[in-house]
């Protein structure tokens, strides 16, 4: 008996422990996004609610994006206006967001040369420094010859390759969204939005209860969604979910330093997936837990079928 009411203590014990420790960084993918800009009267929606919220954020810039229209000269002001924020820590998503494992090592390093002409300069006039990357799809080359190629060069050029370890599909409710909005269907747009925050949120715990599975203690989450309209209404939402969930948002260099970040990775294929799989060593093991996260099947389904009939 005795036994049994200490194995509760320090079950309840080490549960509230990990609920304290619950932290996450927020990353924003695709930086800028000019049509919604340029949509919106050349006023940055997304950028303004993150104001509000004076919380630290990483962003991960396409410089290839200040092209996608005509505007140069205002987007390159946008992405001034995002890298000028005293919250914000600024990273290259390389130039045109292409796959790694698709262009090989030439091209792509190219890609991340070129891909921090402009902001380099922006970011060092504000006296930060531009020392982090993300691959593009979180592809980090199709074996470990590649991956190690790169990492390397990366290394050279100063940069930290970037992780995640919770992602929530936002591009695909993102399109849904824009889909009933454009169709004059707000209920459903709200529908839609808060079906992609209710999915965040068991991510999120399903994410923090594997982490302590596979390292055996919490995990500084990496959140990692876009620049789009979804999170432009709803990114805000989410986070006061994970303040009512007793989250601490912490900046990008917090959350690296947890030392789960520099264990072994055991995936050396080109898909993108949360980095905790890629922490699990055995095959068998990943696909049974990767088959076992949380989505939401009824969005899939509307999203290829929105997919279908756009070709």
């Amino acid at each position: 008996m005795r036994h049994c009411l200490l194995a509760a203590f320090f079950s309840i014990s080490t549960s509230l422990a990990f609920a304290q420790e619950r932290s996450v960084a927020v990353t924003i993918d695709d930086v800028p996004n000019v049509h919604i800009y340029a949509a919106d009267g050349n006023s940055p929606g997304l950028l303004k609610k993150l104001d509000s919220l004076n919380l630290p954020v990483a962003i991960f810039i396409n410089e290839g994006n200040l092209k996608q229209n005509n505007a140069f000269e205002q987007n390159k002001k946008l992405l001034r206006d995002w890298i000028s924020r005293p919250y914000v820590t600024v990273g290259n998503h390389s130039y045109s967001h292409p796959n790694y494992g698709e262009i090989g090592f030439d091209a792509f390093r190219d890609e991340v040369l070129e891909g921090e002409e402009l902001s380099r300069k922006m970011v060092e006039k504000e006296g930060k420094k531009l020392e982090y990357f993300r691959f593009p799809f979180n592809g980090m080359g199709k074996d470990s010859a590649g991956q190690l190629r790169m990492r390397q060069f990366l290394a050279e050029h100063g940069y930290i390759s970037t992780p995640f370890t919770v992602e929530s599909e936002d591009w695909l409710f993102t399109q849904l969204y824009e889909k009933a909005l454009k169709e004059g269907k707000p209920e459903e747009a709200r529908a839609i939005g808060n079906r992609y925050v209710d999915l965040s949120m068991k991510l999120f715990g399903y994410f923090d209860s594997l982490a302590i599975k596979v390292t055996g203690k919490p995990v500084k989450q990496i959140y990692l969604c876009h620049d789009n309209r979804l999170n432009t209404d709803y990114l805000p939402v989410l986070i006061q979910k994970l303040k009512e969930k007793q989250y601490r948002i912490v900046g990008l260099a917090e959350a690296m330093g947890d030392p789960a970040y520099r264990l072994p990775l055991h995936y050396h294929g080109n898909w993108g997936f949360s980095w905790i799989y890629r922490w699990v060593k055995d095959v068998g093991q990943r696909r049974s837990l990767m088959q076992a996260e949380p989505s939401d099947k009824e969005a899939q389904q509307a999203y290829e079928a929105l997919m279908k009939g756009n070709k």
